[in-house]
């Protein structure tokens, strides 16, 4: 670090940095490494000689499955979860930091600064505190269809964003971005971790490192963690036994590590890939500006969720939502717009400081317009069926967890004394979370009872119905843990209740 408090950047010249590694930057769950304080993280992401030769570990990943709100027959969605060790998550988050800084300046040189709004802090007029959350764009978006009178709102959705990112296009908005010909080697380095990255299954480095296995439980076997998730060591194993017993220097050990050997894609979840989604689209969202604006209408886009309300009917709505799908295959050969997610909404003014809706086209936003866990009637916002069933499906798989660690704590005691041993306030806040924030925001670690509370009273006397929504959640979630105790201790409903 020089006098000054700036580093030398290896594309010329130098920048003064203010970032410093975030508590929530600095990573204490088990990986491939060992635990850095901050002073050390801070040296290495900072240093683009030591970033430049880098040897990155793969990413730790597991399949987050989950039936979401939706028809019976269909068969649970995936996720795949992936995350990466302690000192490549704070170069990544270093190097996010340092192309957001240029981001953020192009934006404003395009005049498009409000198009994009996801994982960049946006500050709320007139206030301080902490940036813009999907609360906030949500509403902004519903007063802009109220104060355009007769409109339509097309929402579109971006299939499978992060996985399809072409690597090529990928290396010339980056290099545009950060002004330069060529990525410098640290850059690169970053580009190729994250681009070429390499992923091990969590599930299986554990069974290969021996804290998952066959134990015997109630007289029969099973398998499962043969300790505790508490006492599973911060660093793995050591740096020998990754390369004997994970990389397949051991030839009796085939190596768990995956590659991808695919020209697109990038990792969702990693503390850059946000921002490289956002610089990702910056031509795309250049032109969908220039082609709603003359219109009278605005363009969003959050991630991979895009919205243009423009004035008009649906010919209006129509003619936007091709246009978008038209000019979105620009953007590299797997990228498309998915279009069972595609709707079309109108609104007309109701005379009465609201409006009605008419759901023009598309699967989705029968009931009004659907937008970033929100829903919209020109009258009344509701949380989306969707929002709702996912808070409940990770309390249910929470409970799950809680009620069995309950009967092995309290063996042989009833029902009725396990439940009134188990804190409701603490479970919802332990594990209702909001899953729609991002790691970057200020609002992750909001519980859904805080979220709905607070997105309720932002949205005023058409927001009130969300408290309708939540107001019998916390007696549904009473239900729900009694009947996983009935469950794990095989009791029929009537034998349990008495």
């Amino acid at each position: 670090m020089r006098p000054d408090g700036s580093y030398p950047l290896s594309f010329g010249g130098s920048v003064t940095t203010d970032w410093q590694p975030k508590p929530r930057d600095l990573k204490r769950y088990p990986h491939f490494d060992k635990y850095l304080p901050p002073e050390e993280a801070l040296a290495i992401a900072t240093d683009p000689q030591r970033v430049a030769t880098n040897a990155f570990f793969p990413f730790l990943r597991y399949i987050k499955k989950w039936k979401p709100y939706r028809p019976s027959g269909k068969p649970p969605k995936e996720r795949p979860i992936r995350y990466a060790s302690r000192r490549d998550a704070y170069i990544f988050a270093r190097y996010r930091y340092l192309i957001a800084q240029k981001y953020e300046a192009e934006l404003r040189r395009m005049c498009i600064q409000d198009c994009p709004i996801a994982y960049r802090k946006i500050p709320v007029a007139g206030t301080g505190g902490p940036g813009k959350c999907n609360i906030n764009f949500a509403g902004e978006a519903f007063d802009r269809i109220t104060a355009m009178g007769t409109c339509c709102a097309v929402a579109l959705d971006i299939s499978s964003y992060f996985e399809n990112l072409d690597h090529a296009l990928l290396r010339g908005v980056w290099c545009r971005i950060i002004g330069v010909n060529d990525l410098p080697p640290d850059h690169e380095a970053v580009f190729r971790a994250i681009t070429q990255y390499a992923v091990v299954d969590r599930d299986q480095v554990y069974e290969r490192l021996g804290f998952i296995g066959t134990k015997t439980e109630n007289g029969r076997e099973v398998r499962g963690f043969l300790k505790a998730y508490s006492e599973i060591p911060m660093q793995l194993c050591t740096p020998e036994e990754f390369r004997r017993k994970i990389a397949g220097g051991d030839k009796s050990l085939p190596s768990l590590i995956e590659k991808n050997k695919k020209p697109y894609g990038i990792p969702q979840g990693a503390p850059i890939s946000d921002i490289l989604a956002n610089i990702y689209l910056i031509d795309f969202d250049a032109l969908m500006a220039s082609y709603v604006r003359p219109l009278g209408g605005h363009y969003f886009r959050y991630s991979d969720d895009i919205l243009i309300i423009a004035p008009g009917g649906a010919d209006v709505g129509r003619s936007a939502r091709d246009y978008a799908m038209t000019q979105i295959t620009n953007s590299g050969p797997e990228i498309r717009i998915k279009s069972q997610k595609t709707s079309i909404t109108a609104y007309a003014p109701d005379g009465q400081g609201n409006a009605t809706f008419e759901h023009i086209d598309g699967e989705q936003g029968k009931n009004g317009l659907e937008y970033l866990g929100f829903r919209f009637d020109g009258c009344r916002v509701y949380l989306r069926d969707s929002t709702l069933s996912g808070f409940y499906r990770k309390i249910t798989y929470s409970l799950r967890h809680e009620v069995n660690a309950f009967i092995a704590r309290y063996p042989g005691k009833s029902i009725d004394f396990l439940v009134s041993k188990l804190d409701i306030e603490a479970l919802i806040k332990k594990f209702g979370r909001v899953e729609d924030f991002d790691s970057n925001s200020e609002y992750q670690d909001w519980t859904f009872w805080t979220y709905a509370r607070r997105a309720a009273r932002e949205f005023g006397p058409r927001g009130q119905p969300i408290f309708r929504q939540i107001r019998h959640h916390r007696e549904l979630i009473l239900r729900r843990m009694r009947k996983e105790f009935e469950a794990a201790l095989s009791l029929p409903a009537e034998e349990a209740a008495d």
